[in-house]
């Protein structure tokens, strides 16, 4: 066990909360445990979700884990007020969200448990200043306040995972400060396998200054047309994000598929 304080309050009474989700997972001998570190209440399932409905088919259910599902620790900036609105989601978004992910989880006959870091729209300063007031400083440098947050992350994340889980985690392309985190938590605890971060792999995303391309062996996994209707289906539980990214379903779909068709399949780098 891994025993540390948290910056941000409520944090330590949570990691009980979570910690009880992964470990009331059972495992049957000789199967592997796969756990998707997903840096926001999406990434994991629009990334990889084709991977996740094969997996759970053969026996195997992966773990969805999100690191920045954590509610607002206190007054909401101007750009994350912002950000509601764009969601239709102007009360209680980030509990709104989380049961997004749940069902899309659930579609693809995965589990779920969410982290207690708030997402970095919501983080403020000892003053209560904003961290991250606008998309440019969310796709910018890490706040000099968090220079240690990715090792709290990662002591968080440690405790957590079983000992035989196999462990994806995001590459950092597009260079969103969390999925940069989220991925240098995972490094704190075992060598992951990385998938590419989509939609911004799809739209040319480059890993920032800073983050090295992982020394591995890059593979591309063909998917079935009912896996990729089934990633397809989960990722449409997402309602409040997919203006985001797409003007509609349909869009998104075509998205998905000229994705993985592109490459082949779904990318995953193995080191």
């Amino acid at each position: 066990m891994v025993l540390w304080t948290s910056q941000f309050p409520g944090v330590d009474k949570l990691y009980h909360k979570a910690s009880f989700f992964l470990r009331c997972i059972r495992y049957n001998a000789g199967m592997t445990t796969h756990v998707y570190l997903s840096p926001h209440l999406d990434d994991a399932i629009y990334s990889c979700g084709g991977l996740l409905a094969r997996q759970a088919a053969q026996g195997e259910p992966p773990h969805v884990l999100t690191l920045c599902a954590g509610d607002p620790p206190g007054p909401l900036s101007a750009f994350a007020r912002e950000l509601h609105q764009r969601w239709g989601l102007p009360r209680a978004a980030v509990a709104a969200r989380r049961e997004e992910d749940l069902a899309a989880c659930a579609a693809l006959g995965a589990t779920a448990s969410h982290g207690p870091f708030p997402d970095a729209v919501y983080r403020l300063d000892n003053t209560g200043t904003p961290r991250y007031p606008d998309e440019n400083a969310i796709f910018g440098l890490l706040h000099p306040d968090e220079a240690g947050l990715a090792a709290e992350m990662g002591a968080w994340l440690d405790a957590q995972l079983p000992p035989e889980a196999v462990l994806y985690a995001p590459l950092g392309l597009g260079g969103h400060v969390d999925h940069i985190l989220a991925r240098m938590a995972a490094e704190q605890v075992r060598d992951p396998v990385y998938y590419p971060d989509f939609p911004y792999a799809g739209a040319g995303g480059k890993l920032p200054a800073g983050l090295r391309q992982p020394a591995g062996q890059a593979r591309s996994i063909p998917l079935t047309t009912g896996e990729i209707a089934a990633w397809i289906k989960a990722a449409t539980c997402y309602v409040s994000q997919r203006s985001t990214f797409w003007l509609d379903d349909a869009t998104m779909g075509a998205a998905f598929r000229h994705y993985h068709d592109e490459a082949g399949g779904l990318l995953l780098i193995y080191t």
